[in-house]
């Protein structure tokens, strides 16, 4: 309803084009007459239905000489009394004056008290606040009223640049009272001028107050048979001597709970009440809408204080400890009783300190009751009851890791014992008894090929005994030997060779190659043979546990090197220097032969020439006795013959 109230609204001051004369005459508040036709108003005057329909409500009246004088501008203790007569306000019986310009004594003093919390005042910083009952009331005015009247807050504002992204004249809108002409603008209640004005500081005339009013009476009363809203919420019982009473209601309507009214905020109420005695208390809340209409919705709430709130830690409901530790918390009900309630544990008094309470309790085996009871200075008491059953157990014992099958010859059999009522069980591995420390045992033990089993017993001081066991099975192998690279095939005599042997039961295995005892190293030289060599690797652990790896390699004899130093294919000379070099990658001295004459220990030769050719055969032999020959020819030529020029 309020939303038909507020887009009529709109409608009608764009349709009229509302402006807000200046200079109002000051009101007297007993120059006005209640009539319906008044003289100065023409048969089709805009605001006719309006006026006639306010005045025969006797919300506005018109002067002694039977006019109406609608273009009069409307001073604000004027507007203070339509809004109080609008919204049917209760006028207050007392005579505290919140304005010091407005006493008991004036005539809209009521009125400017029933509504001071819909229109603006003024609140210096210091002194008096004040009203200025008759100047004139401006649009601004009404836009704060209207949103106030309707319901809203500052927080349904939306857009906080509103203001300056639609007019060019914000300053003419008081600082403090922009947020509300903001609501005002962006909830459709006011428009803008065509200049993109808003003209805050201008004033509003008869006329246009009785129009503006009208039709919040009407939209708000439109629907006769529809009821306000009004939901109440109150809780049927309460424990504490606090109770609040919430709901919603109609956008607009103000709200009295017991007859006095609440604070209602978006169509919102929640108040407080303090109950003094337990009992049934009823609460009456009434709303009550612009025109008249009034909701009523009655809620009882029972007062019955409750016992302390005591509250108990976790407590196993069995145990094999014949010694446990309780504990909790205690504290009023009432937050307002200082006084500390009793706690009792079975009959006997906790002690606590804070609220918080903790106590050593012995069991005895089987079912344990525990029956806890807090009571406060007015004899509520709460009461808990805890059963714990309580079985002499047995040891419990903790095994750290024990493999079921390995390949070390030794392990360690370790864990850890636990038993609620004895700080020292004693525990045995294969009936001998082990040295404990902090409940924890270890036990370094030598394996045997094959199955291993390991009886562990546990005994308390009760004479509870716990037995496990273990089977553990040992499957040695060889020694883990890992032979570096070889390659297939070499054309060196001799072969360097490397590996790595590991053994878990072994620090230092026996390592062999080809039979032959290489422990302490980790690589050898072997000397090939032309042809395939095997090369066998063994390598043997303590056990007897042996690994073997075989390896061939093939070599491959180079022939020497032999390249011969320069020799000229023809000479008058009777003899040449033959030089050479020779290499041998198996050989350092491979022999050199010239036409099968051995030449020792030199890198050259004279060799004597014959008239002819004089054939020469280089040849180099290593010790594996394989060669390399290079031929050389030299022609020599007699100086008899040698051609003439």
């Amino acid at each position: 309803m309020i939303k038909r109230i507020l887009g009529f609204l709109l409608s009608f001051l764009l349709a009229f084009s509302i402006i807000f004369p200046q200079n109002a005459a000051k009101a007297t508040g007993d120059i006005y007459i209640t009539q319906i036709n008044f003289i100065d108003l023409s048969k089709n005057y805009w605001a006719n239905d309006a006026i006639n329909n306010m005045a025969k409500s006797g919300i506005i009246s018109g002067y002694k000489d039977e006019t109406f004088r609608p273009e009069n501008p409307v001073s604000r203790a004027e507007f203070a009394t339509l809004i109080s007569k609008t919204f049917y306000l209760d006028l207050p019986t007392g005579s505290q004056a919140t304005f010091y310009d407005v006493q008991p004594s004036h005539w809209s003093y009521p009125y400017v008290e029933a509504s001071k919390d819909f229109l603006t005042g003024y609140y210096p910083p210091s002194g008096r606040a004040f009203f200025s009952p008759d100047m004139n009331a401006t649009r601004e005015d009404v836009a704060v009223t209207l949103v106030k009247a309707l319901g809203y807050t500052v927080d349904d504002l939306k857009n906080r640049r509103i203001l300056e992204q639609n007019f060019n004249d914000v300053d003419s809108i008081s600082p403090n009272l922009r947020d509300y002409v903001a609501i005002a603008y962006e909830k459709e209640l006011f428009s803008g001028y065509p200049d993109y004005t808003f003209r805050g500081d201008a004033p509003i005339n008869r006329a246009e107050v009785a129009t503006l009013l009208y039709k919040i009476i009407k939209n708000a009363a439109t629907d006769g048979n529809s009821d306000i809203v009004l939901e109440v919420s109150a809780p049927e019982k309460v424990n504490e001597p606090t109770v609040y009473i919430s709901g919603t209601t109609s956008r607009g309507a103000t709200v009295k709970i017991d007859g006095k009214d609440v604070n209602v905020v978006n169509g919102k109420f929640n108040n407080g009440y303090t109950l003094k005695d337990e009992g049934l208390y009823e609460f009456e809340v009434t709303a009550r809408i612009a025109g008249g209409k009034t909701k009523t919705v009655v809620k009882q709430v029972l007062f019955e204080r409750s016992g302390p709130v005591l509250i108990i830690n976790d407590i196993p409901s069995t145990t094999q400890s014949q010694k446990i530790t309780v504990s909790g918390r205690v504290e009023n009900s009432d937050k307002k009783n200082y006084s500390t309630p009793d706690v009792y544990l079975n009959n006997k008094v906790i002690n606590y300190w804070s609220g918080r309470f903790e106590t050593s309790v012995t069991l005895v085996e089987g079912e344990n009751v525990l029956t806890f009871k807090a009571v406060d200075k007015h004899g509520k008491e709460t009461i808990v009851t805890k059963i714990v059953y309580y079985t002499v157990g047995n040891p419990v014992i903790k095994f750290d890791y024990i493999p079921d099958t390995t390949t070390s010859s030794e392990i360690t059999l370790s864990g850890t014992i636990e038993d609620p009522n004895d700080n020292y069980p004693k525990i045995y591995i294969n009936d001998q008894l082990i040295n404990t420390y902090s409940k924890k045992f270890s036990r370094v033990v030598t394996l045997k090929e094959g199955e291993n089993t390991f009886k562990f017993v546990v005994v308390n001081s009760a004479g509870k005994t716990t037995t496990e066991t273990r089977t553990v099975i040992l499957t040695s192998d060889g020694p883990e030997l890992i032979v570096d690279y070889i390659p297939e095939t070499t054309t060196s005599s001799t072969l360097r060779v490397s590996w790595n042997v590991k053994d878990p039961n072994d620090y230092s295995p026996k390592v062999y190659v080809n039979d032959k005892l290489v422990q302490y190293y980790s690589s050898t030289t072997i000397n090939l043979v032309p042809g395939e060599n095997t090369i066998t690797f063994r390598a043997t652990n303590k056990l007897g546990k042996m690994t073997t790896v075989t390896k061939t390699i093939t070599l491959n004899i180079p022939a020497p090197v032999l390249t011969i130093g320069y020799l000229p294919e023809t000479t008058t000379s009777s003899s040449v220097t033959a030089t050479w070099t020779v290499k041998d990658e198996n050989d350092y001295y491979p022999k050199v032969y010239i036409n099968d004459q051995l030449i020792s220990y030199s890198s050259s030769k004279t060799l004597n020439l014959v008239d002819g050719p004089n054939v020469f055969v280089f040849r180099a032999v290593n010790s594996s006795g394989v060669k390399t020959e290079v031929t050389k020819t030299i022609v020599k030529i007699s100086e008899a013959t040698e051609p003439i020029e």
